[in-house]
């Protein structure tokens, strides 16, 4: 019973997949439309909804760039992607320091577009394309990032369908 609904659920992510660069939003956000364009994306993968005061908190950590006037750009849209899949795994500095380390000497859009292709490898359950744009290095560090995140959420689903089945005992204070 548990693993005939967890396999339902995980069919069912089959069919979702992250956008990569060229399909985010070619106009620039307000914090709202961010908001509300990456929750919708995010949906059914376990994380924690952003909220404008997340969004906020990242632009005074550093861990975005601000808006300009009061916009955000695929840049700032992807980096959000990032860290919503990242945020219960990693702190933020460590995503901050990760993003800086992965684009010293690769575009923003080429680290971004390889973490949408293993992810939506990991949600259709097939490998990604082999990817010659980037250092082994930067590509090991790719796909430990991306296979962490997706077991967190096959972890945090499973776990959902077991206490649906059965609720633990709490056993009693003498």
């Amino acid at each position: 019973m548990i693993e005939q609904a967890f396999e339902e659920w995980r069919q069912g992510l089959s069919k979702m997949h992250l956008a990569a660069w060229d399909e985010l939003p070619e106009m620039n956000l307000y914090v709202d439309q961010v908001v509300s364009y990456v929750n919708d994306h995010l949906a059914g993968l376990q994380v924690e909804p952003l909220t404008k005061s997340m969004v906020n908190n990242y632009v005074k950590k550093g861990a975005i760039m601000a808006p300009v006037k009061k916009k955000y750009t695929a840049y700032q849209i992807a980096s959000l992607f990032g860290i919503a899949l990242l945020k219960n795994i990693y702190s933020l500095d460590q995503i901050k320091a990760g993003i800086d380390q992965l684009t010293i000497n690769n575009y923003p859009k080429v680290i971004y577009n390889r973490f949408v292709e293993l992810f939506n490898g990991h949600l259709q359950e097939t490998t990604a394309p082999d990817n010659h744009l980037l250092t082994p290095t930067n590509e090991k560090m790719l796909q430990l990032v991306v296979d962490t995140a997706f077991q967190r959420i096959l972890t945090v689903q499973l776990l959902k369908e077991m206490q649906k089945a059965a609720t633990p005992v709490t056993p009693k204070k003498k």
